[in-house]
């Protein structure tokens, strides 16, 4: 698990600089000399490889690819892929374990499913990220 997870890795990181790019438009990415059709398969390629060899490991685990992306970035007030990466990385990591932690204590004699308590967590940040976006196409109609 680790080689594949490490490869994905790689792939993830050679891809913050054209990231970065396509954060300010796709125009702007293809004309720094961005080629957006491989960039876009070498990403889904990584974040194929990445989730699914740890689904495969770990098994499905609710919201926390979708919701631990946001959190980080809403947190470190950061866009930098160069430090999202690993930070994503590591608050999923967290994030993930104490889920655990907390599904193992509620009840002493018996455990309750991560993914009730992922979703407990991912669930909120979801319904968050929906009104953030409304809230933003709201006031583009409005202007």
């Amino acid at each position: 698990m680790i080689p594949i997870i490490l490869f994905g890795l790689v792939i993830a990181f050679l891809l913050s600089k054209p990231l970065n790019l396509l954060l300010l438009g796709e125009n702007y990415a293809i004309s720094m000399g961005v080629n957006i059709k491989a960039i876009r398969l070498l990403i889904v390629v990584a974040v194929g490889i990445l989730g699914g060899v740890i689904t495969a490991f770990c098994g499905p685990i609710a919201f926390i690819g979708i919701a631990v992306p946001h959190i980080t970035r809403k947190t470190l007030g950061e866009f930098d892929h160069k430090i999202l990466i690993p930070a994503v990385c590591i608050v999923g990591s967290i994030l993930a374990l104490l889920c655990d932690i907390i599904s193992q204590l509620i009840w002493h004699e018996q455990t309750i499913p991560i993914n009730v308590v992922t979703s407990l967590v991912g669930a909120p940040v979801v319904i968050w990220i929906i009104i953030q976006q409304r809230k933003v196409k709201h006031s583009f109609a409005m202007e």
